[in-house]
């Protein structure tokens, strides 16, 4: 489900469930946040990266087949799950890179725009299609207007189009395009030359960006789980999921 690979100090972390898109279900959120934390806390670990198994998707974002997804009284715990991965992610003191090998959907967009680096190829896509199916984009829209202004977030978001990867260069969300099978060596190339920084500049400035955002974001999560856990905001995500789904499947 994770899997940990280390290159000479920079550790890698795959995301690997290739079969959902590497969707994340809780057990990977909290195995991620608790690999952020250990690779934190190691002396040996400069840098991290952060990567997907295949060629069709860093992560589709939550697995909808989750049979909490849409459910009112699993509102709090779920909102409280990506909480602790967000967290996770902001609370990283070291470089943090992220290696796009295809798409990042929804929370897995959400996640990345919390790396300091974000390398990918021409085919990468990127979008919040999170209103396709039936729910609120707020922690999304929160941290999209804090990365691109809100007038960009806004129209990303209800929307819900994708973006190709040079419209994502264009907007800051990738900071590179390689060829598919360079952006791994890539990204490891641009954490190593992180992990060569100061240690405590590095930290206390990223440290810093998280700041500026976290009270923000705080609210979007509190938030969030006010909406969703209203019955009729679950009848809308679970109508939605069911259709969202089987699109999906219509469309392979």
């Amino acid at each position: 489900m994770l899997r940990r690979d280390d290159h000479e100090g920079i550790r890698v972390l795959r995301l690997d469930r290739p079969e959902k898109l590497n969707a994340w279900d809780q057990e990977l959120r909290d195995t991620l946040a608790a690999a952020l934390a250990e690779a934190d806390g190691d002396a040996a670990v400069g840098a991290v990266v952060l990567t997907g198994t295949g060629d069709r998707a860093f992560c589709a974002g939550a697995d909808l087949t989750d049979p909490t997804v849409g459910t009112a009284a699993a509102a709090a715990t779920r909102m409280a799950g990506y909480r602790a991965l967000y967290g996770s992610l902001l609370e990283f003191a070291k470089p943090l890179v992220t290696a796009l090998n295809g798409l990042a959907a929804g929370s897995a967009f959400q996640a990345i725009l919390l790396t300091d680096h974000r390398v990918g190829h021409p085919g990468v896509r990127l979008g919040m299609p999170e209103i396709n199916a039936g729910m609120p984009c707020i922690t999304g829209s929160t941290i999209l207007s804090h990365t691109v202004g809100a007038a960009v977030a806004r129209s990303l978001v209800t929307t819900a189009r994708f973006l190709d990867a040079e419209r994502a260069v264009a907007l800051g969300l990738i900071d590179e395009l390689v060829e598919p099978a360079a952006v791994l060596d890539r990204a490891v190339a641009v954490a190593r030359d992180g992990a060569g920084k100061s240690p405590r500049a590095y930290a206390e400035t990223r440290r810093w960006f998280s700041e500026m955002l976290r009270p923000a974001l705080d609210q979007a999560f509190e938030h969030a789980a006010t909406v969703r856990s209203h019955a009729s905001m679950g009848e809308s995500i679970e109508a939605g999921v069911q259709g969202f789904l089987g699109r999906s499947r219509r469309s392979r």
